[in-house]
């Protein structure tokens, strides 16, 4: 039988959203300095090695602002799910998320039991696995999507 799950409280709604303003403050790529770190100008000089060793620098940068940004926008999802009392309740099955849940992904849009059945259904799926950061649709056929 499944474990009832109460409604968080107030104290646990505020730990949460604090958090997550937190979380969202301490991103490297804010827009303060994101623009500014990345050099993504042909340099002029220079041989190909530093050519390739640049390039290869602003690959993982740009990777990993994507992945930030990414991040930022669950972030402001969350975030507006207090404004409508909907955050903690799971997306797929309306149930609360347990706080420990929470308090460990506060980005988290699904109970643990959906969230495994989800996982277990996205492994079993041969073609039409999806990239979650990206929003594509990874085909492992060798024929284009």
């Amino acid at each position: 039988m499944a474990e009832k799950i109460k409604a968080l409280t107030k104290k646990q709604l505020e730990t949460l959203k604090n958090q997550l303003l937190e979380e969202k403050k301490s991103l490297v790529f804010n827009d303060k300095n994101g623009a500014t770190e990345l050099d993504l100008s042909l340099t002029n000089g220079g041989d190909d090695v530093e050519q390739s060793i640049s390039d290869y620098n602003n690959s993982h940068q740009l990777r990993f602002r994507n992945r930030e940004v990414f991040y930022a926008k669950k972030i402001d999802k969350a975030l507006k799910k207090f404004d409508t009392d909907e955050y903690g309740l799971c997306s797929e099955c309306g149930c609360w998320i347990k706080f420990e849940r929470l308090l460990a992904r506060p980005t988290a849009e699904m109970c643990i039991v959906c969230k495994e059945e989800s996982e277990r259904d996205e492994s079993n799926s041969f073609i039409g696995r999806q990239s979650k950061s990206l929003g594509k649709v990874v085909d492992l056929t060798g024929m284009m999507a």
